[in-house]
């Protein structure tokens, strides 16, 4: 039968390659690297893939025999994958993290002969080396047809095992083109289709939806240089994606990173969206999708300017997730399947979607609930053109799956509403499926973890979709919660790939349940954990004392800074630099996005994959961040607004801090003490406490006239200078971009530089506002600057505003403020810190108890 996939006819995936190259110089692939990116054609794609095809041909390899491909995303990747089907052989891809010895399992079992692998010359970017793995073929001097059928081999998949060798999953080229055929004939792309991927493509769902969809409609796929949160976030600006390909995990960090992003636009701005997305969900719940697509497009386009289609698969979607960013204005398309029905099953039709469901099967795809309990749930089965034969080389695993009548049981639970509209309810099976998409055997996974001999007993489970542990310390190990087992669990997930790696656990001190013949009890484990957890989380947990190695560590202000964000970050407990991310703080695999854009969001630091394979606490975490400031401000240089502002600039400042010293002096009664402390020309720092948003203006309303018109303002540029509105305002009010994307040191080179023209900085070296009104730690950033350029400090106690406008008010109230000027602190004082290895840091509790000895004053 022939069908219709994209432009043109085809009856198997090799007519589809055949017709890709009618798409010309149109771009195909898109490789986003650190500092470039690669455009390649369907004409380059498709010349490349013909090229593979007539290597395979000359090696004698037969249509429909099994090639392997072990490589990272990619162009050449693509082309292997094609010049397989064009040669009609069938494409065998294989995990690039698998060990050695499981892929040659899986190769030997699959009579699989030659195998194409990343030459290594620049991360498999190049093409990829073809090496013979299995006899080579006999000689044959015969005529030889290339021709396939629909019914032949067309993908050979494994499933995810983690003991023994996988199931081998044979897709026929009529399989998958029932899938793709359904997706193409409901218009869920076009052409004018961007696609970024960032998912590994030996996973039927990226290979088939994420990869060939795209390609066989002209569109173009893009792939990240890495999983990163910044690498993700600069390939769908610089790719122009307007579609994202991913897991419900992806897009649980977008959902973060966009409330994050909104948080440091102010606390105004923060109301103002909470009330309007609720709005907005609210109007989702009731199928009305227009007020989010009007009134968040610019909260879209700082993530990525022209992403709207969000796909989703490999797992279940968090409902709270799909009305968020629904409500956001993206439209998102959700399915269900697997690698046995090559892949989807189910999906969500534009217009046609409701929140918590699969969707609708596939045309020409039937759905049985077997068994239904009284709520209508039950194991969901298939049976369809899209759904495989039977696993290859497996008689009993087959026979298992499929039910008389061609019924294929998937192990999954659910149901179908009244509409026919499918609700997923977990697995039948105990195989866990994390949020990223990724199945797991649970025994093989704490059979791995149960060989150190501090632990006794180990049950993995998926709790708040993290992967997670309970433990029974062994007879001779510690008392529980000691951190022998924390040690244990972390040098045993380092063996492991990151999506294995616990992201947390909890100790108990009694046997796990477990039936009469020793089975787990896996139903009674999430009580249980959320129990221990509880437990654990009541006891105080003592802050850890810090050595002199790490506090000359903390001492440096990148570091220093990154210490205290991370404080911020991860505020429900005392952080330890020996800490683990993963099994401390809960950041699982993919929880690193949300984190690595958050860090570079708020410090301007990016951190890639090869700096985040190497954390392993929170101190290696601080160390890779450190090392990815920036080194220096070069090229960037202080307003000049001081000395060279025009008139109207100057009148406009004038104007503007008359009015702001009326309205605190009528408003909250500013009352300035110990001016006479204040030298009337600088250089010299002012060192406040930092309380509130009213700190800034009640300083500026005590400040003499003539002692106000030579100060600059130290303020972070990500808040400062968000926006045309807030630059405008900066500039006037002579704020100093210290600006976080290019790092501490920069902002201490920008301070210096007005210092040394003989003006007056104010800088706030808590950082942050406190959120109880007493003083945080002062991070040694002060002490880093006035190292750098000597020049006396005047400590400032800042009393009342706190009372004024609390953080968790949304607007200030009246009440008295007062503001005190302490004696100056001669830069003499810094010398006799200067050989020390943590000189900032004595500098900076220096200034903090100058501070202090100010005292509260009476407000």
């Amino acid at each position: 039968m022939i069908i219709e996939v994209g432009p043109g006819q085809a009856e198997t995936l090799q007519d589809v390659v055949q017709q890709l190259a009618r798409h010309g110089d149109a771009p195909a692939i898109i490789e986003v690297g650190p500092s470039e990116v690669t455009t390649i054609s369907f004409a380059r794609l498709t010349a490349s893939a013909h090229r593979v095809a007539a290597d395979l041909r000359a090696n004698g390899v037969e249509p429909g025999e099994p090639v392997g491909i072990v490589a990272p995303n990619g162009a050449a990747w693509v082309a292997t994958c094609l010049g397989i089907l064009a040669a009609g052989a069938a494409v065998m891809p294989l995990d690039v993290r698998q060990s050695a010895g499981e892929r040659d399992a899986l190769i030997a079992a699959n009579g699989c002969r030659v195998l194409f692998v990343a030459d290594g010359a620049e991360n498999g970017k190049a093409a990829l080396a073809q090496r013979r793995v299995g006899p080579a073929a006999a000689s044959d001097s015969g005529p030889r047809s290339d021709v396939v059928a629909s019914a032949d081999l067309a993908l050979l998949l494994h499933t995810s095992g983690t003991t023994g060798t996988p199931k081998a999953v044979p897709l026929s080229h009529a399989n998958v083109l029932a899938n793709l055929r359904a997706l193409v004939a409901e218009r869920l792309v076009d052409r004018d289709v961007r696609a970024l991927l960032p998912l590994p493509l030996h996973h039927v769902y990226p290979l088939v939806v994420g990869l060939l969809l795209p390609l066989c409609v002209g569109g173009a796929v893009a792939f990240p240089g890495g999983n990163s949160g910044p690498e993700l976030a600069r390939a769908l600006k610089v790719a122009g994606a307007n579609t994202l390909v991913g897991v419900p995990r992806l897009y649980d960090a977008l959902r973060d990173t966009i409330a994050e992003r909104v948080k440091t636009r102010g606390r105004l701005v923060a109301w103002i969206f909470d009330r309007a997305l609720a709005c907005s969900i609210a109007g989702v719940r009731r199928g009305r999708y227009g007020f989010g697509r009007c009134v968040f497009g610019g909260v879209r386009r700082t993530v990525a300017p022209k992403l709207w289609r969000l796909a989703s698969g490999g797992a279940a979607l968090d409902t709270a997730t799909e009305e968020a960013l629904l409500a956001l204005g993206y439209e998102i398309f959700v399915g269900y399947g697997l690698a046995e029905t090559a892949p989807l099953v189910a999906f969500s039709r534009p217009g046609r979607f409701r929140i918590g469901s699969a969707g609708e099967p596939l045309p020409g795809v039937e759905l049985l609930i077997a068994e239904p309990d009284a709520d209508g749930i039950g194991e969901i089965e298939v049976r369809g053109p899209n759904v495989f034969a039977g696993y290859r080389g497996d008689a009993a695993a087959t026979a298992a799956a499929f039910r008389a009548g061609g019924w294929f049981r998937t192990g999954d639970r659910g149901r179908l509403d009244p509409d026919g509209y499918l609700y997923v309810h977990g697995r039948a099976s105990e195989t866990l499926v994390l949020p990223g998409g990724e199945k797991l055997d649970p025994e093989a996974l704490e059979a791995s973890y149960a060989t150190s001999p501090v632990i006794g007993e180990i049950a993995v489970l998926v709790e708040a979709g993290k992967l997670v542990a309970l433990v029974v310390p062994a007879a001779r190990a510690p008392r529980a919660g000691e951190p022998e087992i924390r040690i244990a669990l972390r040098e045993r997930g380092n063996d492991l790939p990151r999506y294995m790696q616990l992201a947390g656990f909890a100790v108990v001190d009694q046997p796990l349940p477990r039936t009469p013949i020793g089975k787990l009890q896996r139903h009674l484990l999430p009580s249980l954990y959320r129990t221990a957890r509880g437990r654990e989380e009541n006891r105080a947990a003592p802050a850890s004392e810090l050595s002199a190695a790490d506090r000359s560590l903390l001492a440096d202000p990148d570091a220093g800074r990154i210490w205290t964000w991370l404080g911020t970050r991860f505020p429900q407990m005392p952080l330890s630099l020996e800490m683990s991310p993963q099994l401390d703080l809960g950041v699982d695999s993919l929880g690193w996005i949300a984190l690595t854009v958050d860090l570079e969001r708020a410090l301007g630091i990016k951190l890639d994959e090869a700096a985040l394979e190497r954390v392993a606490t929170v101190r290696d975490l601080i160390l890779a961040a450190q090392a990815a400031a920036p080194e220096s401000a070069a090229g960037i240089r202080a307003p000049d607004g001081l000395e060279n502002a025009g008139r109207w600039e100057r009148a406009v400042w004038f104007l503007g801090q008359a009015l702001t010293r009326s309205l605190m002096r009528l408003g909250f009664r500013v009352r300035a003490e110990g001016t006479e402390h204040l030298p009337q020309r600088g250089p010299y720092v002012l060192c406040p406490n930092h309380s509130s948003y009213l700190d800034p203006p009640a300083l500026a309303a005590a400040l003499p006239w003539p002692i106000l018109d030579q100060v600059a303002w130290a303020g972070a540029v990500d808040v400062m200078f968000a926006g045309a509105g807030r630059r405008l305002f900066s500039r006037l009010a002579r704020v100093l971009p210290i600006d976080p994307v290019r790092g501490a040191r920069s902002g201490l080179a920008l301070s210096a530089q007005v210092l040394q023209r003989g003006r007056i900085l104010v800088w706030f070296p808590e950082g942050w506002r406190t959120t109880d009104g007493l003083l945080r730690p002062f991070l040694p950033g002060i002490g880093a600057l006035v190292l750098r350029t000597p020049v006396p400090i005047i400590p400032v106690r800042i009393a009342g505003t706190f009372a004024a406008w609390p953080p968790h008010r949304r607007f200030p109230q009246p009440h008295r403020v007062v503001v005190r000027f302490g004696s100056p602190i001669s830069p003499e004082r810094w010398e006799a810190w200067r050989a020390s290895e943590d000189a900032a840091a004595h500098i900076a509790a220096e200034v903090k108890a100058a501070v202090a000895a100010l005292g509260d004053p009476a407000a």
